[in-house]
Formats: structure tokens, sequence, C-alpha cells
């Protein structure tokens, strides 16, 4: 009788201590799942264009360009890229950039009243940094932002420059197209993006110029393709 008393009390006991470890194994891996970061979601969709500035020009900056762009959902910063081949001669291919973009309301032509930009970067550097004031402030998805950026570079095709001079001779090679990136960061945190700001339709067409140099045309020799005269007599 006492020996089953005894098997009882060990048997109750050890069953405790299992109830004890997997409850502590449970709370465990709540801790731990609890701790883990989340990764924000990125579904954000954004889209805009990019068109030479109309007063670039006599404002001393012809390369001067103004983007605007709009997001689906609301975002709280954003990057402005610009990639060009050879621009690592210039340190990079921005020059200039307007420090306070415009807010407009959905119907792209109201000024907001509430929401303001703010941009900052060094130059000349591949891109500038832009968020909206203050901590936790957004831009209103369907919103857009308004902004300018001076590539050191034409946009358009163009030959290269050396020391302010262009250089075209035969088998120079064209530069191509500037390519205008957005990143955006939403209210989730998530990053989305790249997503390119394309050639205005609006925009002047930019010239057609062969991707490389030709050969210079051969001059015709003095008296080349001319017919002898005849001798008199």
């Amino acid at each position: 009788m006492s020996s089953r008393s005894s098997s009882g009390a060990i048997t109750r006991v050890l069953l405790a201590l299992c109830t004890t470890a997997l409850a502590a194994l449970v709370l465990s891996a709540t801790a731990g799942a609890a701790t883990t970061p989340v990764t924000p979601t990125s579904l954000t969709d954004c889209s805009g264009t990019v068109f030479p500035d109309s007063g670039g020009k006599a404002a001393g900056e012809p390369n001067l360009l103004d983007y605007k762009f709009r997001c689906d959902y609301g975002i709280t910063a954003y990057t402005v890229i610009v990639e060009q081949l050879g621009d690592a001669q210039f340190g990079g291919t921005i020059d200039d950039y307007n420090p306070a973009p415009e807010v407009l309301e959905a119907d792209g032509l109201t000024p907001s009243s509430t929401e303001t930009i703010t941009c900052e970067g060094t130059t000349p550097s591949d891109g500038i940094n832009c968020n909206f004031g203050t901590l936790g402030a957004s831009l209103t998805g369907g919103f857009y932002a308004v902004g300018s950026i001076d590539p050191t570079a034409p946009y358009c095709d163009h030959l290269p420059t050396v020391a302010g001079k262009t250089i075209d001779k035969p088998g120079t090679v064209l530069i191509p197209k500037a390519a205008v990136e957005l990143v955006a960061t939403d209210t989730t945190g998530g990053q989305n993006g790249p997503f390119l700001l394309g050639y205005a339709k609006t925009a002047k067409t930019c010239p057609k110029l062969p991707k490389v140099v030709p050969p210079a045309k051969p001059k015709n020799s003095k008296g080349h393709g001319t017919k002898s005269r005849p001798k008199n007599g």
C-alpha cells in the first residue's frame, strides 16, 4: 500500500513537471514570435513623368527637368535617382534640385493647403531624398508631388563633352537618354520601386541622332572626275 502511494506521488510529480515544461515552451515560443520583426508590405504603385522646365534655359540651367508623380497609397518619403552613362566625369548626375516641391490635390491642379515636401541631398550626386516635413506626415494617396532636378548633362541623347567641349570625332559613341527613377516609402514602412518616370508625351521630342558619329565623307581630290580637255591642233 505504501509502495503504491509512493508510486502515485512520483507519477503526479512527473506529470506536473512535464506540464510546467510544456507551458514554459509555449510561453517562450509566444515571446519569440512577438519579438520577431515583421517585414512591411510593399504594395504601393507610383507613376509619373519628367519634362524640360520651360524657364530653365533663361535661368542658365538648360538641363533643368521638372518631375510630377503620384502614388495610389500614402507615402512618407521618396527618393529621385538619375542614371546616365558618362556621369562619373561630373561626380554625379544631379547638380541642383528644388528643396521644396509642391503638392497638388488629386485633380493635378489645386495646391494642397495642408501638405508640404522638403528635399535634401549633396550635389553633385545621383539622387535626392524627400519627406513630408514632420514624423508621421505623408502624401495622400492620389495627390501629386511636383518638383525639379538639374542634371549635370542633357536628358536626351547627346555627344560627350570634355572640359566643356563637345566631342564629335568619327567613332564617338552617343551618350544615351537618362533614366529618372523614383523609390517611395509608404505609410506601412515598406519601400516601393524603383518606378521609371518616363519622358512626358507633351514635352518637346528628343532629337534623333546616330548612336555613333559616322566617318567623315572623303573629299574629292582636285581635278578628280573632270574630263581632260582636247589639245589644240
